[in-house]
């Protein structure tokens, strides 16, 4: 699946395969945009460290075989920011340079570029036009030789149209976790090494279940198989807003109100009461306007209006809206589908703050949890997107050991932002966060003090406009709409069977039920409540007792029981058929 979190194992090479000539070899550049992001990342054979130049043009990066061979082959992992044109050049000496190679309108991702037997020594990407304001940036750079008649390798496998992140040729079996609630076998497709040589692909039946590649070489002699073992998700769904009709809060064919038991509106400007931080050019308002449910999904809508703050009386000339969660968690996973504004000068966002910040205005201070400033809060930047609307930055932001603020960030190509669908996704742990554009990392807690991500969080959605990221405002800008299909967070449960968690210490009988239901627990149920599979809220009582009867009427369908017990919220499917 496109959204799906990878996990990775390396198990028994069975024979010596097609070998990445680049790899580990000497390297250099005309420059490295930092001390961390050097050449040397780029021939590692890992595909979370990168090589990134000075923010101009041209640059390059090669590499030194240490002696002339024979070559036909290159191939380049682009980060986010990539090469519009490009040169792949080769040379004996270092000096004098030939092309074998040219692009002039490149798109980032992997590019698999095969030419002529050559022999060289040294080997060079040479950019001269860059996507992004930023430099050029791979993740690797690779460098084959002439496949053999009897080479049986793969040098590409992708699930669902998606290149899978880690791969290599002499990694023979993966376990792929699909993400929370897919139960779908993904379509998988592979390249092989020698274009030449035979690749077949038996799909699994079902999930979990798993999917083999069998490749016979050129000439017949080698076959070797490779698999792929697809696992339904550990996650459970503990809070969520689909935004579809339901027939109480979101009412089909109507604009409606966001739902106020879920979501906040954030309108009192935090800087000072004049306005927002970065240099904000908006105002943000709970009218329906700026903020409404339609047509299954949430709009969070721009404006380009005089507008005067009703509880400060500051003016600015643009409107939009910021939306907090009712709801604050620490650890599991988050999903966002959404559509990004196009129009210049748009700062969405989808991101989260520690539910003690001390932030007038913000909803989990006025109920009283302001107790720590921000950074020191933490902050987690899921998505943002800045002037080019080509890529999604994510970010870190937390105190240094002097107390001062700092951050970590990193970002991603992402494609056709306001006419495709993308989810962004957050996985969270007590160890570190990954940082996600559907299923693919792109940014983790590497280096981050994770003391300051212990406390629940909640979830901020908003557009502002201009400022540090929005950058200049098109002076034609009149509205624009950040579009989100739903909000997900989950839970991690342990699971004995596919789709079911195991609770020892929570029973639901019986289960399947056609009405009538038992909760039970060894010790007192301090809370419980009955969820429908989109997140909404069904039922909520405070038993204290390790017991309750439920007589349910409720339509055929699963549910989730969400029960805290001893300070532990545990959860359990209930099956009404």
């Amino acid at each position: 699946m496109k959204n799906a979190l990878l996990f990775l194992w390396l198990l028994t090479s069975l024979h010596i395969s097609a070998q990445n000539l680049a790899l580990n070899k000497s390297v250099s550049s005309s420059s490295d945009e930092s001390g961390v992001l050097t050449a040397s990342n780029a021939v590692d054979g890992n595909l979370t460290t990168r090589w990134a130049s000075a923010f101009s043009d041209p640059q390059w990066i090669r590499v030194d075989l240490g002696t002339a061979t024979d070559i036909s082959q290159v191939v380049l992992h682009w980060e986010g920011a990539y090469a519009i044109q490009y040169q792949i050049q080769v040379s004996n000496n270092g000096q004098s340079w030939t092309s074998v190679f040219s692009e002039t309108n490149g798109n980032g991702g992997t590019d698999t570029i095969s030419f002529s037997t050559v022999s060289a020594r040294y080997v060079r990407v040479y950019g001269t036009q860059r996507a992004t304001q930023y430099g050029y940036s791979l993740f690797e750079f690779e460098v084959y030789g002439p496949a053999s008649p009897s080479d049986a390798n793969l040098q590409n496998l992708y699930v669902n149209g998606t290149a899978l992140s880690g791969f290599s040729s002499d990694d023979y079996s993966y376990t792929y976790a699909l993400s929370p609630g897919v139960t779908t076998v993904p379509t998988v497709t592979a390249t092989a090494s020698n274009s030449n040589a035979q690749v077949s692909i038996n799909p699994a039946n079902s999930v979990p279940g798993t999917t083999t590649i069998t490749v016979i070489s050129e000439d017949g002699t080698t076959t070797q198989d490779y698999s792929i073992s697809f696992q339904v998700s550990s996650y459970v769904l503990v809070w969520g807003d689909e935004f579809e009709n339901d027939g109480s809060v979101y009412i089909a064919g109507e604009i409606n109100d966001v739902d106020p038991a879920k979501w906040f509106h954030q309108t009192y400007p935090a800087n000072g009461g004049n306005g927002w931080f970065n240099n904000e050019q908006q105002h943000y308002t709970d009218r329906t306007v700026n903020s409404y449910v339609s047509d299954g999904t949430l709009k969070i809508k721009a404006i380009k209006e005089t507008y005067a703050n009703p509880q400060t009386g500051s003016t600015q000339n643009y409107t939009s809206a910021r939306l907090n969660s009712k709801y604050a968690f620490r650890y599991g996973r988050m999903d966002v589908r959404a559509k990004l504004p196009s129009e210049q000068g748009t700062w969405p966002a989808i991101w989260t703050l520690g539910q003690n910040i001390t932030e007038t205005g913000a909803y989990w201070q006025t109920q009283g949890y302001g107790t720590t400033g921000w950074p020191a809060c933490g902050e987690i930047d899921i998505m943002e997107q800045d002037s080019n609307k080509s890529i999604t930055s994510g970010a870190f932001h937390f105190p240094d050991a002097q107390g001062n603020h700092t951050y970590t960030t990193n970002h991603t190509s992402v494609t056709d932002t306001e006419g495709t669908w993308h989810e962004y996704s957050m996985i969270w742990t007590a160890d570190g966060i990954s940082l996600m554009v559907d299923g693919v990392e792109f940014h983790n807690t590497s280096g981050v003090d994770m003391s300051y991500f212990q406390n629940n969080h909640f979830i901020l959605l908003n557009v502002a406009m201009g400022g540090a990221l929005g950058g200049g405002i098109d002076p034609n800008f009149s509205t624009a709409i950040m579009e989100i299909d739903y909000v997900r967070v989950y839970e991690e449960q342990t699971q004995s069977s596919p789709g079911f968690d195991v609770l020892p210490s929570l029973q639901v009988y019986p289960n399947p039920t056609n009405s009538l239901a038992t909760i039970s627990s060894k010790s007192t149920m301090s809370s419980l409540s009955i969820y429908a599979i989109s997140g909404q809220k069904l039922l909520h009582q405070t038993p204290n007792t390790n017991e309750v009867l439920l007589t349910l009427d409720l339509p055929e369908g699963i549910y989730i029981v969400e029960a805290i017990v001893s300070g532990h919220k545990l959860h359990k499917k209930l099956v009404i058929e």
